[in-house]
């Protein structure tokens, strides 16, 4: 039988379906549907909590009538005092009130209006006392924090705009701390507001059932606001302007430099970018910017693909013939048609023709490198004027693709006599230029003066002092908090509560933009037109023009596009973005997340296409764990074929953040799976010994052993083994090598069992027990397939072949067989050449490097070690590129050039031991006391330490160590 619906005034059970009560007549209220869970939203509120003293004597002292008039007057007192200020009083709790500012319309100043409220009612109550003549008193505490207001429950026990969250409960536990008459707030509500009013500290205030303190100020008093007078519109960094037009002097006289301007969120960076351009006129307007943005981290030359797009005049969503001419053109306008550029720039414009593809394909790993070279040459054909100057905005949200490039265009512009300018912006936290850090300019907040005059300029006409004044005390000093309070829109990435607040109101003023607003949000900082209106239909919202149109009005968004008929929209800061995205509710947010997930393969595949983490970053914050997962490793696949293994790395942790939100049964097996795949890409950028590598590996065989699964037994114990060869503990690595070869009893997968030999072989070369170690690595070349063990590759990062005949010729050299051991390496080194692969040339080279300084041949070495630095450089493979350094080093100083190879051998060493590797590192400190000058006493201790490495089984390096310190006499 269905539930029957009670009637509210006698409470009988009526049939569903009835509209008045069948007992008493009454109508019935309609029947309740369940409750949204999703509904409401999260705003910042400033309570206020007040409480009656000594209510309970007075109750006891006179007639209920009497005490019930006091009360009521009481209330009529607050209530005034509240309403005045534009509070609503939300709950009355005997001689208690609980009133809120911030709900159902925000203001900016409402931490401020609950103050006022605060000390209005202890006045008013002051003026009871003396009117009545009973001794009332009152105290009063304000608190501001972020709550959610909702509709708790639903039918009869519906409470329509409820506040759930901490503030409430700091407000009246803070209040019992005030004495009779006293208004308190804490510190959150004094900084909302830390000039309008003389505070008196309390120190931090122990509240029961709290988990920690919180600081309180005793509230004394309104100060009266006041206004500085309009002044210029940049204020506050004529110093930093002067700086960047010295910058610009050298670099016209041939002393180019790379400049940074470093500064937290919101401190004027592109602000004071902009004011230089102006300045500079035509050649400011000549300017190569790229600005790069949040989201953009782990997609691979995002901010340059844009720039190139947008010089190039490609239309967004254009054809691909379309966009293929416009590229070819602006190619051939800049000189470069006919370059080898237009196939990698196509590609990654997404207009290539199918053999310009298939060219890149074929690339491997050279790919990245094409790519690279090729937006140098645009980048550098872009500049025009005898003083190029480039900016880059925001290289804290670039990916590590961009990033080299910036790095190589920094090395350029630094270069003798260059004539170049590049200026980049950053905050403190997320990324940086790599490599040696360039000059830097920080900029701090404004003092108190420039942020009046700043607030002032940036005001509107016949702006209210007092509201600007309020901007001011609550802006910190940072310029874009001033501008955008001033122009009614503010932002800042940790959202503090005094610009949430200006956001609020500016939306609450905008009821029909407001739904979207957030929706946009969830998209991202900037967003296509076509996919807001369709994600907007998907969700029940109504056409997107309109309300959009009305956020661009109120100065929260740009269009992009022509202005007649824009493209998409962008919030005009991404920091507004983070406001508007942060009124969500979590549980909305991941319902609107799921739903633009699920769009964006059915309508916008080619999105998808292009950058698969998009989709993966809506499945997981719209809670689809395990397809978020599968595609953040699409993701990393797509990355690692382009040789952005940075990048791949970092789909892999975003899949690996999701393990939590997968059931229990499947959570081992991906973990695993994970882990094995961000080991691969961590050894390629961060070599086999980095301690990510190490823990990615044991995390991934811890649970494999939870499985029971061979074959990830054996890949984990693989990775584990030689993790510990290359760190230099050798017989760790040897013993694990031992528990994988006791696993190939009765195993018949050649693949399989290559992969066992392989390290196991070049551990017992490592040990010195040179022909057990031919035995194993010459069954290698016996079992190897080149179809077949082709996806060694990139499972294992390089070709088992070629490494096989790398360690051989090693073999061969200890064993005293210099013939055959030169020719493995001729083997090893042609076999890299001929796959094309650049981590397996690179082993090849190393090892190459390395046996012609074990034969005393300096020039055979610089030779191999210049190779390896090139391309371990271009890869961003580090531990090939410090394992150069340190023959390149030797080699140098062995050939005349003793300083300058001993120092280069320094820093090789330097970074070896600082990416955890040890296994060359007793060598090294050897070759680095046979090229000291004779007599130097450091050389006997670099021996001495040497020998001390290679007491854990590195063999092959005691030998050495022991012929140089014959060598030198000591």
């Amino acid at each position: 039988m269905p539930p029957a619906v009670l009637c509210n005034a006698c409470g009988f059970g009526n049939p569903r379906g009835m509209r008045f009560c069948g007992a008493c007549g009454e109508r019935l209220r309609p029947e309740a549907e369940a409750p949204d869970t999703g509904a409401g939203e999260r705003r910042p509120i400033s309570v206020l909590f007040a409480d009656l003293v000594g209510s309970s004597e007075l109750a006891a002292r006179l007639d209920p009538e009497d005490f019930r008039d006091l009360l009521l007057a009481y209330r009529e007192a607050a209530g005034a005092a509240v309403a005045a200020q534009g509070g609503s009083l939300a709950q009355h709790q005997g001689d208690g009130l609980l009133a809120r500012f911030g709900f159902p319309v925000a203001r900016e100043d409402d931490a401020a209006r609950a103050l006022r409220a605060g000390l209005d009612l202890a006045a008013a109550v002051e003026d009871l006392r003396a009117r009545l003549g009973h001794p009332l008193r009152v105290r009063v505490a304000v608190h501001s924090g972020i709550v959610v207001v909702a509709t708790l429950g639903h039918g009869l026990a519906a409470e329509p705009g409820a506040m759930v969250g901490e503030a409430t409960t700091i407000a009246a536990r803070l209040q019992h701390a005030a004495a009779p008459g006293e208004v308190w707030c804490s510190e959150a509500t004094r900084r909302l507001a830390p000039r309008r009013f003389r505070f008196a500290a309390q120190g931090e205030i122990a509240l029961a059932g709290l988990p920690r303190p919180v600081p309180a100020h005793r509230v004394e008093g309104v100060v009266p606001p006041g206004l500085l007078p309009p002044s210029l519109p940049l204020v506050g960094r004529e110093n930093e302007l002067r700086g960047l037009f010295s910058a610009w002097r050298d670099a016209g006289a041939g002393a180019g430099t790379a400049l940074v301007i470093e500064a937290e969120p919101g401190h004027g960076k592109s602000r004071l970018v902009d004011e230089f351009r102006a300045r500079l006129g035509v050649m400011g307007d000549a300017a190569v910017l790229i600005a790069c943005n949040a989201g953009d981290e782990a997609s691979a030359f995002r901010p340059l693909i844009a720039w190139l797009s947008n010089a190039a005049g490609i239309p967004p969503r254009a054809a691909s013939a379309q966009a293929r001419a416009a590229l070819l053109d602006w190619l051939a306008r800049h000189g470069l048609a006919g370059s080898g550029h237009a196939a990698p720039l196509a590609v990654l414009l997404d207009c290539a023709t199918p053999a310009e593809a298939a060219e890149m394909e074929s690339s491997g790993r050279r790919r990245r490198r094409r790519n690279m070279a090729a937006f140098l040459a645009a980048l550098h054909a872009a500049a025009t004027g005898p003083t190029p100057l480039f900016i880059a905005e925001d290289i804290h949200w670039a990916d590590d693709s961009t990033l080299a490039v910036l790095r190589a265009l920094a090395d350029a512009a630094q270069a003798p006599d260059a004539a170049t300018l590049l200026l980049m912006t950053r905050r403190r936290e997320g990324h940086a230029l790599p490599g040696p850090a360039p000059l830097t300019l920080r900029l701090a907040p404004l003092g108190e003066e420039e942020a009046r005059r700043l607030a002032a300029a940036a005001a509107p006409e016949g702006a209210d002092p007092a509201r600007l004044d309020g901007i001011i005390a609550r802006a910190g000093g940072v310029p874009i908090f001033l501008v955008e309070a001033a122009r009614d829109a503010q932002a800042d990435t940790v959202l503090p509560l005094s610009l949430r607040a200006g956001l609020t109101a500016r939306l609450d003023a905008l009821p029909d933009a407001k739904p979207l607003a957030q929706l946009a949000a969830v998209i991202g900082r900037s967003f296509r037109g076509d996919v807001i209106e369709a994600l907007a239909e998907a969700v029940g919202l109504p056409a997107s023009r309109r309300p959009l149109r009305r956020l661009v009005e109120a100065g929260l968004m740009e269009p992009e596009g022509p202005p007649d008929a824009p493209t998409g929209y962008a919030f005009r800061h991404q920091l507004m973005r983070d406001m508007a995205y942060d009124t969500l509710l979590r549980r909305r947010r991941a319902s609107l997340h799921l739903a633009l997930a699920r769009l964006l393969p059915a309508r916008f595949a080619e999105m998808v296409a292009a950058r698969p983490e998009l989709l993966a970053g809506h499945l997981a914050a719209g809670g689809a764990a395990a397809e978020a997962i599968a595609t953040y490793e699409q993701a990393a696949a797509r990355a690692a074929r382009a040789g952005a293994h940075g990048e791949a790395a970092k789909h892999l942790r975003a899949a690996l953040a999701q393990l939590p939100n997968l059931v229990e049964p499947l959570r081992d097996g991906v973990q695993a799976r994970l882990q094995v795949a961000l080991a691969a890409q961590l050894t390629l950028t961060r070599g086999n010994a980095a301690p990510e590598v190490g823990e990615a590996f044991a995390s991934a065989h811890a649970a494999a052993l939870r499985l029971d699964d061979r074959a990830l037994l054996l890949r984990t114990l693989r990775g584990l083994q030689t993790f510990h060869l290359v760190r230099g503990a050798v017989r760790e690595g040897h013993a694990i090598g031992e528990r994988i070869m006791a696993l190939m009893e009765g195993e018949g997968d050649g693949a399989v069992l290559l992969q066992a030999h392989r390290p196991f072989g070049l551990g017992l070369l490592y040990l010195g027990r040179h022909a057990e170690a031919r035995h194993h690595l010459e069954r290698v070349l016996a079992l190897y397939d080149p179809t077949r063990d082709e996806p060694h590759r990139f499972d294992y990062g390089s070709d088992p072949a070629v490494l096989a005949r790398a360690h051989l010729a090693w073999v061969h050299w200890f064993q005293g067989d210099a013939k055959a051991a030169f020719a493995a390496d001729a083997e090893a080194v042609a076999a890299a050449r001929e796959l094309g692969h650049a981590h397996s040339l690179c082993f090849a080279l190393a090892f190459r490097a390395a046996l012609h300084a074990f034969a005393g041949q300096p020039a055979e070495a610089l030779a191999a070690a210049g190779e390896l630095a090139a391309l371990s450089a271009a890869q961003d493979f580090a531990y090939w590129s410090a394992w150069a350094a340190i023959i390149e080093g030797w080699a140098r100083a062995r050939a005349g050039e003793a300083a300058e190879g001993q120092a280069l051998l320094r820093r090789g060493l330097d970074a070896y031991t600082a990416m955890g590797a040890g296994l060359l590192r007793p060598y090294a400190l050897a070759l680095l006391a046979q090229v000291l000058p004779p007599g130097a006493q450091e050389a006997a201790a670099l021996l001495d330490e040497a020998a001390r490495g290679s007491a854990d089984g590195i063999a092959f390096s005691a030998e050495l160590v022991e012929a140089i310190r014959r060598g030198r006499g000591l």
